[in-house]
């Protein structure tokens, strides 16, 4: 395992040849999203972000936390849960480390865009889950799920106010690449790395984050629909297992 000071890196585990599909509960689930999703500031813009442990850990875009063009960690990040038009009700909580996969790190494809973030207390000596709860996380499911998504979208709302969408998850037409989701969507710039939810209301977990859009002939026309990497052993449940959702 590779580490640095308050970042870390490291490769996917090797998994058996049998997958089976696996949830994780949340057994403190907040009362509903608004709660625990948040708004997360970085030091190159702002993304979507949801609580998906018990241990102060949330879930984002691997994009929201390695810039592979100046090959760096962007850094600076602080997630506001329940952020509304300018109000962070529940304060804003600081990062204390970051984990993405290497294969987002060398590759940059999507089914490895995802990173994890461990946040610290707040002043009053409270972890972020007093209160917010947290989602659980599935992996290894079908492709297709009825999905409802949640973002903070700057074509919606100017990303000030948490949005949602429900549809159909598919899989990427196959010459597109493998461990990608499609979902139609419009939200744009903003939303990345918020949570894609399998059964909204109804257990809550995290299937998938948003990535962003790879065009009409991949399925996801800009503005229309979006994609995201399918949860499965190799990304989340790898990254949970090194970080310790």
């Amino acid at each position: 395992m590779e580490t640095k000071p308050y970042f870390s890196r490291f490769a996917p585990m090797c998994v058996a040849a049998l997958i089976m599909m696996a949830v994780s509960s949340g057994v403190a689930r907040a009362q509903s999203a608004s709660i625990t999703v948040g708004k997360l500031f970085t030091n190159s813009g702002t993304c979507s972000a949801s609580v998906i442990s018990s241990n102060n850990i949330i879930v984002t875009a691997g994009h929201c936390c390695w810039n592979r063009t100046t090959n760096a960690w962007i850094g600076g990040w602080s997630f506001a849960p329940g952020y509304n038009n300018g109000k962070a009700p529940y304060g804003t909580f600081n990062w204390a480390d970051a984990r993405v996969l290497n294969s987002w790190i060398n590759n940059g494809d999507i089914p490895s865009d995802i990173c994890l973030i461990r946040m610290q207390n707040d002043s009053a000596g409270h972890p972020l889950t007093y209160y917010t709860g947290w989602f659980g996380r599935a992996w290894n499911y079908p492709a297709q799920q009825n999905m409802t998504a949640f973002g903070y979208p700057g074509n919606i709302g100017g990303s000030n106010s948490l949005e949602s969408c429900a549809a159909q998850s598919s899989a990427q037409p196959a010459n597109c690449g493998s461990g990608v989701l499609n979902m139609a969507c419009g939200m744009t710039y903003g939303s990345s790395g918020g949570p894609w939810l399998k059964d909204y209301g109804a257990g809550d977990h995290v299937n998938a984050t948003v990535h962003g859009y790879s065009g009409q002939a991949c399925g996801t026309p800009f503005g229309v629909a979006f994609n995201g990497p399918q949860f499965t052993s190799n990304n989340i449940a790898a990254l949970c297992t090194a970080e310790g959702c």
